[in-house]
């Protein structure tokens, strides 16, 4: 995992490898995979080389991770994918795609608490500053196939759990607890 290129203002933390390590085990076989706030791309990589998933599509807001995001996906990439990066906010991006698996490790501040980076890209990558809860779930319900799952790393906090539910109304919310840390697990409501 040492060979991933990252940005020298942010790294990616054990929280993503251990959703990958979660999800290995679990998740079925994914026909397109859609990693939301992807940075570096870890996890839509890790998961693509080990589900052998043939479509990956990448979702990243930040223009200084756009570099690393590329060069991983030439260097890290291990099996063949059709792959789509997409530089976008989550409330930003439209599209008509569906996806079986989605994931995702968001931001883990919330608006107006834990403290403020200096660097203003830093802060960019580990808070909700662009968009929040209510966008990121709204945009998983619009582009989650009908038998889709989602998977959502995120601090065994239950500020940011509460701020999740608060804001969840379209999708059915399954707790899985690792260790400080929870997955939570998405699926549509509005589907038998």
């Amino acid at each position: 995992m040492n060979d991933y290129r990252q940005p020298d203002f942010y790294r990616f933390n054990e929280d993503s490898l251990k959703l990958v390590s979660w999800l290995e085990s679990r998740a079925t076989v994914s026909s397109h995979l859609l990693d939301l706030g992807a940075g570096s791309g870890v996890i839509g990589i890790e998961l693509c080389n080990r589900l052998k998933c043939p479509n990956l599509t990448l979702l990243e807001a930040q223009d200084d991770f756009l570099p690393f995001l590329k060069a991983n996906v030439e260097e890290q990439l291990k099996v063949s994918t059709k792959v789509k990066i997409i530089h976008q906010t989550f409330g930003g991006w439209k599209t008509d795609d569906q996806f079986d698996l989605i994931v995702c490790n968001p931001p883990y501040y919330l608006k107006g608490h834990g403290q403020a980076a200096t660097d203003k890209r830093k802060n960019m990558a580990r808070s909700f500053v662009e968009d929040e809860w209510a966008v990121l779930l709204k945009l998983v319900h619009q582009v989650m196939a009908s038998k889709g799952k989602a998977y959502f790393v995120i601090k065994n906090d239950i500020k940011i759990l509460s701020e999740a539910q608060k804001a969840n109304s379209n999708l059915k919310l399954i707790m899985h607890e690792i260790g400080n840390l929870l997955i939570l697990e998405l699926s549509r409501l509005d589907v038998d």
